[in-house]
């Protein structure tokens, strides 16, 4: 009777590690899956480290670049200031002189260009002096 009990407990612990081994062996399986994931994420975060460097790079480029062509507006837009007021104040003589080429007298020129009379006298002058 202690042969059979002997045999049975035997039994009971045979069967015990075979459950022990196989949940150990499920937990191998699981850790090797978990840190071929890691690999895998640790993977994928070093590729975004580089890409995100890479973003960093080329937005200082960018902004670089951004800063030059607000500069560059900025000069065109100052030459563009002198070039609207020197035409300004050149177009009243070139109206004038125009319609003294069309025969304006000199009450005219100061009606129409905003002209002192000495200026419409000088360019009347000058205008018919030429011809």
């Amino acid at each position: 009777m202690t042969s059979v009990i002997l045999i049975l407990l035997v039994m009971a612990l045979s069967a015990g590690l075979a459950l022990q081994y196989r949940a150990l062996d499920r937990i191998k399986r699981n850790a090797s899956d978990l840190a071929h994931s890691l690999r895998l994420a640790q993977d994928r975060v070093k590729q975004m480290e580089q890409e995100l460097g890479a973003l960093c790079s080329a937005s200082v480029g960018a902004g670089d670049h951004l800063m030059r062509l607000e500069q560059q507006v900025r000069r065109i837009n100052e030459r563009q200031n002198v070039l609207e007021m020197r035409s300004v104040g050149d177009r009243p003589y070139a109206q004038a002189s125009e319609l003294v080429h069309k025969g304006a007298d000199i009450e005219e020129l100061m009606e129409a260009c905003g002209l002192t009379r000495g200026e419409a006298e000088l360019l009347v002058m000058m205008q018919r002096g030429s011809a």
